[in-house]
């Protein structure tokens, strides 16, 4: 049977691994958000859900490297022709 002072080293310990945890990845996640921003690859405005969806239709959305390297090389065929040759769908 668990005594008192096992369920407090038990609890203890996962609460302190979880919040060693926590630091360790948000640090992580910090670094690597300033990194982007300092690169400028990411947004510094907050957007709600739909003005997000209005800024995708306004941009169309970028072509794969690897979709325009099968369209380079099998004779310079638009992207839709090229994901086709990857077995992909085209957008409507």
């Amino acid at each position: 049977m668990n005594t008192p002072q096992s369920m407090f080293l038990g609890w203890g310990s996962l609460i302190v691994a979880a919040g060693a945890s926590y630091y360790w990845a948000k640090k992580g996640i910090d670094e690597r958000r300033s990194q982007q921003a300092k690169a400028g690859s990411r947004p510094t405005d907050k957007l709600d859900w739909r003005a997000r969806i209005e800024k995708q239709k306004e941009s169309p959305a970028p072509v794969s490297a690897s979709v325009t390297a099968v369209a380079e090389a099998e004779g310079g065929r638009d992207a839709s022709e090229a994901n086709v040759s990857l077995g992909k769908k085209n957008p409507p």
